[in-house]
């Protein structure tokens, strides 16, 4: 079969690079495209360790037409809309940013915090309403009928106003089948609703699943339950080098047990109170109890919010490294070794809300979180965070002060009272167990929708046609609006033509004036010598 992967940017690919390469090794066609190519374009450094050929196709296109406009208006307001729920009324973190895209003619929904849950979903449905009665991209249509895919696959389609939206519209116009790959385990509760559902959604674990069908309402006989295939890499691999030459190569002492500080996005974890919050770690530590305070210190800066440790001196730390320094994504052999081994020779890591935290319970380190009132919005205030809580059936050990995290080093190195993370990772990253990779069960699934029939878009219910005429009419007079300020602009930037022509006509003609002048004055200095020299003689 043929299998086109429609990925947000190159840094997808580090979530797919094992179902790439499975898929190439069983013979399918496979291609991929990006909506922001040039977003993280290091990530297609993933493609050079693949074992097989994968075909890098043009970026795809924007719908051209009028309704451009109403399709991101729409997707943004029930992207805010869900957020109005009672159950996300503790993460203000979550609601503030999506108020940030509310289009005009719906931001009087940003003076709304929360709501109830009756009329949050009479609002959702009603947005998802609107979102079915905008039609397909005639431009998405033909781009998908050159390529001719059996299969669509798209990831993240939740983010906010996404355009894989009108992609999955566009196969379903055409009968091509499409597919969601959850990438990332927050995906489904941090970013926008799932506005329409493709015929199989692939998930990591049944958490998603629940979410999936509780939060965006996602048909069950449409869900598939794989593993997180991201993490496969982790689960067969062995160390690079030996701990004494890794020390040395990050710095740090070999004859001392360190742990590991992983940074997060810049969405959770801001530069600032990062540095800020990682000191005051620092001087805990070496306040700590027992051999806590001889251990060694490796901050590892998250690879997109690490500007800021390139120029923090902390010198001042016996025994304290950041490596690397300018940041590196895990999406090579060279950088996936030297993250691997991170972890792998490390003591413990701690955290505030970062998947190198699953990526640690791969390997049953210890690990550890803060719950620090700097980060209380992207912390304790998400949803995907209390999957690693304990009482969730989670793996880390969390502490409310610096003080009790100490004492928690202290009793899982000195006294070796850590939890194990295999409970947490049989459930969250291999829920079919612990041997049994996702890649291929990923795999399977695809080709089994390859053998279904294709779902084809049906015309547009009779009671949907009101609700599309209005909202053409409303795309007509943003296309009207539009116009005039593009008229606006038009007359602004002529008016700048003229002021500047009319300035160098003046300064021309200036310079011109006192040419002449200067030539009539040489010309009058000549006629006076002439006529003196003409008495003379």
């Amino acid at each position: 079969m043929r299998v086109l992967f429609v990925l947000q940017y190159p840094g997808y690919l580090r979530y797919f690079d094992s179902v790439l390469e499975a898929l190439s090794q069983r013979g399918h066609q496979v291609s991929v495209a990006f909506d922001q190519p040039h977003k993280q374009p290091e990530g297609l450094a993933a493609l050079e360790s693949i074992d097989g050929a994968v075909e890098v196709q043009r970026p795809v296109p924007r719908r051209p037409d009028i309704w451009h406009a109403v399709a991101r208006g729409v997707r943004g307001t029930v992207d805010y809309a869900r957020y109005l729920h009672p159950r996300f009324a503790q993460s203000p973190y979550l609601r503030d940013r999506m108020r940030t895209i509310l289009p005009p003619l719906t931001r009087f929904l940003g003076r709304w915090t929360t709501t109830t849950a009756s009329r949050t979903d009479r609002l959702v449905r009603f947005l998802l309403a609107c979102e079915r009665a905008v039609p397909s991209s005639r431009a998405l249509e033909t781009y998908l009928r050159r390529i001719a895919p059996d299969v669509l696959v798209v990831s993240p389609l939740v983010t906010d106003q996404c355009p894989q939206v009108d992609l999955i519209k566009a196969a379903r116009r055409i009968g091509i089948r499409s597919a969601l790959c959850v990438a990332s385990w927050d995906h489904l509760t941090t970013k926008g609703l799932m506005r329409i559902q493709p015929d199989l959604v692939a998930l990591w674990n049944h958490d998603q699943r629940r979410e999936a069908l509780d939060f965006h309402g996602v048909v069950a006989e449409r869900v598939v339950v794989t593993g997180a295939q991201c993490f496969d890499r982790w689960f067969d691999r062995t160390p690079s080098r030996s701990r004494s030459e890794f020390c040395r190569r990050v710095g740090l002492s070999s004859e001392r047990p360190f742990i590991v500080f992983t940074g997060s996005t810049i969405s959770i974890s801001a530069p600032d109170p990062e540095v800020r919050f990682v000191t005051r770690w620092i001087e805990a530590v070496r306040r700590g109890p027992g051999s806590v305070k001889d251990l060694g210190i490796l901050i590892r800066p998250h690879p997109y919010n690490c500007a800021h440790w390139e120029t923090v001196d902390l010198s001042a730390y016996p025994n304290v490294a950041v490596f690397p320094r300018s940041g590196a994504n895990p999406v090579d052999n060279d950088d996936r070794a030297d993250y691997y081994d991170t972890l792998h020779y490390s003591a413990g890591v701690v955290g505030i809300n970062t998947s190198a935290m699953i990526e640690a319970g791969i390997q049953d380190r210890p690990v550890f979180t803060i719950v620090d009132s700097s980060f209380d919005d992207t912390q304790t205030g998400t949803l995907h965070f209390r999957y690693l809580l304990p009482e969730n059936g989670g793996h880390i050990q969390h502490a409310t002060s610096l003080d009790e995290h100490t004492r928690q080093l202290s009793a899982s190195l000195d006294d070796g009272q850590a939890p194990s993370a295999r409970g947490f990772t049989t459930t969250f990253v291999r829920p079919h167990g612990l041997e049994v990779a996702a890649t291929p069960r990923l795999v399977e699934a695809l080709e089994q929708l390859a053998q279904t029939p294709p779902q084809v878009d049906d015309a547009l219910p009779v009671r949907l046609w009101p609700l599309r005429a209005g909202l053409w009419v409303l795309a007509m007079l943003l296309a009207v609006a539009d116009l005039r300020q593009f008229r606006k602009r038009v007359r602004r930037w002529w008016h700048h033509v003229g002021m500047a022509a009319w300035q160098y006509y003046k300064t021309r003609r200036k310079h011109v004036r006192k040419w002449r002048e200067r030539r009539e004055k040489m010309a009058r200095k000549a006629r006076k010598r002439h006529h003196a020299g003409g008495a003379v003689r």
